[in-house]
């Protein structure tokens, strides 16, 4: 277990919100609060805007989350224009102040300075303040969502009185267009390449528009780029295989391949990049040469190779196709798993030859023909290599538990297992690790279908998600004989049994345990109730399961009136110390304090019933993934009026006050259609049947997958390719400005006049 200095923060001695990143929250709540408070001109004037920003400040729920603030104009400077439209002009910016950010090395917010950051420019809108503020809640304060523009703050030109919501620096600076990875924009590395395309040429027609089609096809950052090679780039040439077809030779590129550099943002060569060139003889047939190019990948994630280009051999004419260096260094096949480097032929002959896996044995011809399966069983680099293990390499062995078939131990194997290592690509044993022993007693006498089967009760999948322990090999006790299986130590410290769920090193055993420690001393003096709280928290069947608690009244504070519905009064509210949540890091119970819940106060409901708290259970759920139903989090009671309160998870839209929809996404369909109708305003086809018609589609959504339907105007649209034509339509593929995608376009001929049929082919 981690030392307190370790897992309480040094100004409230509470448990660290992120114990490992040694964040607080309660305490960054209050940093903020009392920076606000010490600045001059840190709000906005508008109460409307204070809330929002101070309403934005409570939401973070992560270390890396954005504090978004009132920034004051004169806090940025080197301001460039990058586009301008009807309603917003998007400029570019350093904030000399810079965000606010929590440093985990000196547990304190700082902020990082000079930040470049993007304006944008508010204007010419009905509503300014509730528009402004619905265009702030699209966007993100979490930092993990990389498909969302972050936002800063807000602040306010004082020469026009526009306001401006302040990003990070999202756009592209050449076209003006959203960009979310790394500043990288494809319209405009496509109009790059298109550029250079009168830079080069193979000599032959068919070959150059296959590359520049290829080259059209990125999607990512990190796609490959296409190229046509000259041969003369290439040495070191080396054969690796041939066959009657094809020869396949492992070389070095001198000018390397062209990727686009996340640091400095523009597109480099890697010099001297290691490829593999396959020769296709007689490929003087372009068609076949080609249709064998397309099964290779442009995608740095494909389990695929890779193909970086095409080139020529000017001595025998013959075309060659540039991959990636898939190829094993050993025996010249593809690698069994290509992202990894790994050979699975090679591996199981490396533990004949080099780790003495022929010269190895139990004794037993059946144990040893056994543990050979299970290697042969291996079929991902970082699967377990299952082996005999010698029983004297484990040291200070602790017996754990015990039954009339068996005894656990801890251990330390003292050379450890085998494992790759995936930097240098070579096996490699992990000394004194620490693992459990399984001795099954009089186990000398198991008959061969006894021990298969415990043993293949085991898995070899390091990344295995369910509840199978990791076995590692087979021992004997030289002096009972009896055989041990070698496990990972997946068992609980307080216990001795194994977790409930391994990954997450959780056990329920231990955590209903823990209750009595937790809530001695919450009670509510009602009998049923405790009876209630104490049967839901045995319900528990998940790490992430929320514990239902009894919480005392005076733990609420900033309790606001929502409305009334029927007998009940609901309540906005801040539980200051949170509900309880198992921390996989540590294996302990901790807190989520100043969490945003919901009150449900009922009406002379003294006089409690099994009944009603049987009502409750069917309302509200304490699975953290369910969609469906409120968060239960526990009861509680008013002092004054002796009402019983229901303590729920936020359930309320913020805008409407109504239970969200999608309770786990916090997703409101009625506000979602408000803004919808609120928007018809801006836009038109200039056809009031397709306009009637978008907008009947954008009504019928009632999930938050569902697409909302758009007119989109043409010039949308780049990279416009036909690939299908008949008498009626005609099919495109295009890429389009507003989505992170590729789309299809279907053009029907002589649509103007809207038709049912067109209408219902939509």
């Amino acid at each position: 277990m981690a030392s307190q200095n370790n897992i309480k923060c040094k100004n409230c001695s509470d448990f660290y919100t992120n114990i490992k990143h040694k964040w607080c929250k309660p305490c960054q709540i209050n940093k903020v609060n009392s920076l606000k408070n010490n600045i001059a001109n840190s709000t906005s004037g508008n109460e409307k805007i204070d809330y929002f920003i101070q309403e934005a400040q409570l939401k973070f729920e992560s270390y890396k989350d954005t504090i978004v603030e009132w920034i004051p104009y004169n806090q940025f400077s080197d301001i460039k224009e990058i586009s301008k439209g009807n309603f917003a002009t998007v400029y570019s910016a350093i904030w000399n102040d810079g965000p606010l950010q929590h440093d985990e090395h000196y547990e304190e917010l700082r902020r990082t300075s000079n930040k470049e950051v993007i304006l944008k420019r508010l204007y010419n809108l009905q509503n300014i303040i509730n528009d402004l503020l619905y265009e702030a809640r699209v966007y993100s304060i979490e930092k993990r969502k990389y498909a969302y523009l972050k936002i800063y703050g807000i602040s306010q030109n004082p020469d026009t009185k526009d306001y401006i919501l302040v990003f990070n620096d999202g756009y592209c600076l050449n076209c003006g267009k959203i960009v979310y990875t790394y500043k990288w924009c494809r319209s405009c590395q496509i109009n790059n390449l298109k550029n250079r395309f009168e830079n080069w040429t193979s000599g032959n027609e068919k070959i150059d528009r296959f590359i520049q089609k290829m080259q059209l096809m990125i999607s990512y950052y990190d796609d490959i780029i296409v190229e046509w090679i000259p041969y003369g780039q290439f040495n070191n040439i080396k054969e690796i295989s041939k066959s009657d077809f094809t020869a396949i030779y492992s070389a070095k590129w001198k000018d390397g391949l062209l990727q686009f550099d996340k640091n400095c943002r523009e597109l480099k060569r890697e010099l001297n990049k290691e490829v593999a060139l396959k020769y296709f003889y007689s490929s003087q047939n372009i068609n076949d040469f080609l249709f064998e190019i397309k099964s290779y990948s442009i995608n740095k994630f494909s389990t695929i190779p890779w193909i970086y280009g095409i080139s020529k051999n000017p001595d025998t004419k013959d075309y060659i196709v540039v991959l990636s260096n898939d190829y094993c260094e050993n025996c010249s096949e593809l690698y069994t798993d290509i992202y990894y480097k790994w050979c699975k032929p090679c591996l199981l002959n490396n533990l004949r030859i080099n780790f003495n896996f022929t010269s190895w044995t139990s004794g037993n011809e059946k144990i040893d023909e056994l543990i050979q399966e299970m290697q042969l069983k291996i079929n991902k680099w970082n699967d377990i290599i299952v082996e005999w293990v010698p029983y004297n390499q484990f040291n200070d062995v602790k017996e754990i538990s015990k039954s009339n078939f068996a005894a656990v131990y801890l251990a330390v194997w003292k050379d450890g297992p085998l494992q790759r290592d995936e930097h240098n690509e070579e096996l490699k044993r992990t000394p004194n690790k620490e693992i459990a022993l399984k001795c099954l007693y009089n186990s000398q006498s198991f008959t061969n279908d006894e021990f298969l089967k415990e043993v293949k009760s085991y898995s070899i999948e390091v990344n295995s998600y369910n509840r199978i322990l990791n076995m590692y090999g087979i021992s004997q006790n030289p002096n009972t004989k009896d055989y041990i299986i070698v496990l990972d130590n997946a068992y609980c410290e307080n216990c001795s049994e194994v977790y409930t769920n391994i990954r997450e090193k959780w056990c329920k055993t231990c955590q209903l345990n823990n209750f009595k420690k937790y809530f001695s001393h919450e009670i509510s003096r009602n009998e049923k109730i405790d009876d209630f709280i104490q049967e839901m928290q045995f319900e528990i069947n998940k790490w992430n399961d929320i514990i239902i608690e009894w919480i005392p009244y005076n733990q609420f504070i900033n309790i606001k009136e929502i409305g009334e519905i029927g007998f009940t009064t609901i309540y906005s509210a801040i539980w200051k110390n949170g509900p309880l949540q198992h921390d996989k890091h540590y294996g302990i119970l901790k807190r989520i304090s100043d969490k945003k819940v919901t009150l449900r106060c009922l009406h002379n409901s003294q006089k409690i019933t099994n009944e009603f708290l049987n009502e409750v259970v069917k309302e509200f759920s304490i699975v953290k993934e369910e969609s469906s139903l409120p968060n239960l989090f526990g009861i509680s009671q008013n002092p004054d009026t002796q009402d019983y309160i229901i303590v729920v998870d936020n359930d309320r839209c913020e805008t409407c006050n109504k239970i969200y929809t999608v309770i786990c996404r916090k997703w409101c369909n009625p506000c979602v259609l408000n803004n919808l109708r609120k928007a018809f305003v801006n836009w038109t086809s200039g056809n009031e049947i397709i306009d009637n018609f978008i907008q009947e589609m954008q009504l019928k959504i009632n999930n938050c997958n569902d697409l909302i339907v758009e007119w989109i105007p043409y010039n949308q649209f780049n990279n416009i390719k036909e690939i299908i034509k008949n008498d009626s339509f005609a099919v495109y593929t295009a890429s389009s400005n507003q989505v992170f995608s590729n789309v299809l376009l279907k053009k029907f001929f002589n649509s103007q006049n809207i038709t049912n049929e067109f209408l219902n082919e939509v």
